[in-house]
């Protein structure tokens, strides 16, 4: 899994955008790949921030429809 770019790297590809530079230019000045580039400045835009989105979430465990079972075999 990936890691979120620093807020400092954020901050100066943010601040090169808005100098007038294209996200392209900018992801490539700072060795990004475009659609990170992209995504961060659409985040900026919706959000006002560039903080990183949550990565990951809840997930359901698989077994836990067999669990009953399981602890009756583990017996």
């Amino acid at each position: 899994m990936t890691t979120p770019l620093s807020q400092d790297l954020r901050g100066r590809i943010v601040r090169c955008v808005a100098a007038g530079t294209s996200a392209r230019s900018a992801a490539q000045r700072f060795d990004v790949s475009a659609s990170a580039a992209i995504k961060l400045l659409q985040r900026v835009r919706e959000t006002g921030s560039t903080a990183p989105a949550k990565i990951g979430g809840y997930r359901r465990p698989i077994l836990e429809p067999h669990a009953d079972t399981l602890r009756k075999i583990a017996k």
